[in-house]
């Protein structure tokens, strides 16, 4: 049997990336917060070598932690996260700072009621109620009489309200008094959406809402036969939630409480008294309302199977509505063309839905000019195979659109493309695809050309006229032996924006081609003076001329991660040093050692007094966390 190592065997080799790896660069920024505020009380060593606290934030956990099998830490925490949270980075950081300073941790006690709890926790990552407690309380109610048992019932009562309105409520709904408890529900779903979540994830400090409550207690109703209730409950539920989530500041943690209940709506929807037309009817209104993703779980109730008479209903429904809807214009038209549109896709999925295919494209053809939906037209036209009425709408369209919307333009032009790449007219496809490079140029673009010129047997000339284009500004077409048709569309014309030579372009085309030399020709023709250069990715630059030029990379992600550094912030420090791991590895690669030692000499000495880059340039070094 192995021995059992001792608390600073196991953490003593643990790195500042090692603790990154385990809990992510968040949870350690807010753990050193938590370390630092001196949240850790009674910080102890357990027989096992691991490490046990109490860490104070909303309330007090237990909190415990040891080394995995992969050799990260592995911890268990009292704390809704449970498992590699912030208070167990808190713990770790901790212990770091007493080894460093030659304080003593105390060992554990063995009858620490921390142990007992933490092992409940271990068992039970949810704080549910462990199986062998389960037991126990099975074994001492079954032992009691039924007077003892109303005793202790009224006893929680008197100690724990929840309890007691939890009695009442059961009472009220086997007695079918119900309106009494759907008031105060409907109370408690008030208070709880007046107050906007936030987080300060700075400080790791904030307020959720906490619907868990809500969500059992409707479960509760709807599981006593009280569908109605449920639904009507759940339309205050939408309203409340969908204001408190549009003053709320946080990632969307408040969003997800109120989508955790909406399943119980869908239960309570599909076992209401509502028809099924209704019942679609609602469902769609609550998902038309919604624009944070609470009510995901209505649009998985409506791709669920429903009677096609059903369907029929809501599309007639959806067409009264569109038909009654004002087209006046104003300075939100885009929002109102973007509400307007997902009510028409809902009433084409009706039509489908209804076997009323044929009212789908005249529907569509209506809707194109008023919101510019020509796309979703062309779309099932081309389906259809109807194809010269798709070219008339597309023409129609960037028409229409003009410069305004050019990501409409694009996705027309791109069904002009497919289309002649269906009849296999490759010189026009070829032709259509350069006009789109000339509009939007990138190495992507590029390699698109490439591709539809090769089927055309045309691409070493024509590369040549793009890479002449993005050096000089010259049209393709209007380059002496253009090699293409005209596509048929109207042709771009220069863009007087640009700045020629387009050394971004240049350059990631030269790194799509692998020719270094390229690459670091147009990458010393940037503009000098400038404070970083914004133009391109330098770190794809460096990782393209590595094996040419493996000096020049390094010194480029050493530039990266300086000007990352100047900016004096710990998340640009964390990502300044990715940069200079990757410069330190290609050192190394050359056998530049030394060279690479006096750099980060001469980096430490520069900004000693920023810790937190202290800190992740020793775990670039492989220092341990237990050194300062």
């Amino acid at each position: 049997m192995p021995e059992k190592r001792t608390a600073r065997e196991q953490f003593s080799c643990l790195t500042w990336d090692d603790i990154e790896a385990w809990a992510g660069e968040t949870i350690v920024s807010r753990g050193k917060k938590y370390q630092r505020q001196g949240r850790v009380a009674d910080l102890a060593v357990t027989d096992d070598g691991g490490l046990i606290a109490w860490v104070h934030g909303s309330a007090r956990y237990v909190t415990r932690v040891a080394i995995g099998e992969d050799g990260l830490p592995d911890s268990t925490c009292t704390c809704p996260y449970a498992l590699h949270c912030k208070h167990a980075v808190a713990v770790v950081l901790e212990y770091r700072d007493r080894v460093a300073n030659n304080r003593s941790v105390p060992q554990a006690e063995r009858d620490d009621e921390r142990l007992a709890i933490g092992e409940e926790a271990s068992a039970d990552d949810e704080n549910v109620i462990s199986e062998e407690m389960r037991q126990d309380i099975d074994v001492f109610l079954k032992a009691q009489s039924k007077a003892r048992l109303i005793a202790l019932l009224h006893d929680l009562a008197g100690q724990y309200p929840e309890v007691a309105r939890e009695l009442a409520d059961r009472h009220r709904l086997i007695s079918g008094n119900i309106e009494s408890l759907v008031t105060r529900l409907r109370k408690e779903i008030r208070d709880l959406g007046k107050e906007p979540g936030w987080q300060n994830y700075w400080n790791g400090e904030g307020y959720t809402p906490d619907y868990s409550g809500i969500r059992k207690k409707l479960e509760t109703l709807l599981a006593a036969g009280h569908a109605d209730e449920v639904l009507a409950l759940g339309r205050e539920l939408l309203a409340t939630g969908l204001r408190q989530v549009e003053e709320t500041h946080d990632e969307g943690e408040t969003a997800e409480e109120i989508a955790g209940c909406m399943p119980v709506v869908v239960n309570a929807l599909d076992r209401s008294s509502l028809d099924a037309a209704d019942k679609l009817t609602w469902a769609l209104d609550a998902l038309l309302e919604d624009s944070y993703e609470i009510c995901e779980a209505f649009g998985e109730y409506l791709v669920r199977g429903h009677p096609q008479t059903a369907w029929n209903i809501l599309a007639d429904r959806l067409l009264a509505r569109l038909h009654g809807l004002t087209g006046t214009k104003g300075p939100d038209d885009f929002s109102r063309n973007y509400e307007r549109d997902r009510l028409s896709d809902w009433a084409i999925h009706a039509l489908e839905r209804a076997g009323r295919e044929e009212e789908i494209i005249p529907l569509c053809m209506a809707e194109a000019k008023r919101t510019k939906s020509y796309e979703r037209l062309v779309t099932r036209l081309v389906a259809a195979g109807r194809y010269q009425e798709a070219e008339t709408w597309i023409a129609e369209g960037l028409r229409d659109i003009g410069e305004k919307w050019p990501g409409i333009g694009a996705s027309l032009r791109g069904k002009m493309r497919e289309m002649r790449t269906l009849e296999q007219n490759w010189p026009v496809v070829a032709a259509l695809q350069v006009e789109e490079f000339v509009r939007s140029p990138s190495p992507q673009a590029f390699r698109d050309c490439r591709r539809a010129c090769e089927q055309a047997e045309v691409w070493p000339p024509v590369r040549e006229f793009l890479l002449r284009y993005l050096e000089k500004g010259e049209l393709p077409w209007k380059q002496k032996d253009w090699p293409l048709p005209a596509s048929g569309l109207d042709r771009p014309g220069a863009e007087r924006s640009l700045s020629f030579p387009l050394l971004g372009e240049l350059i990631g085309i030269a790194i799509h081609e692998k020719r270094p030399d390229q690459v670091l020709k147009w990458y010393d023709q940037r503009p000098q003076g400038r404070y970083g250069w914004l133009d391109i990715n330098e770190d794809a630059i460096a990782t393209a001329v590595k094996t040419h030029a493996p000096e020049r990379a390094a010194a480029i992600w050493q530039n990266q991660a300086e000007r990352l550094i100047a900016q004096v912030k710990p998340s640009a420090y964390q990502e300044a040093v990715k940069y200079l791991r990757k410069a330190g590895k290609v050192m190394s690669e050359t056998n530049n050692q030394a060279k690479w030692a006096q750099y980060l000499k001469s980096l430490r000495e520069a900004h000693a007094r920023k810790r937190r880059l202290i800190e992740l340039l020793d775990g670039l070094e492989g220092k341990a966390i237990s050194k300062r």
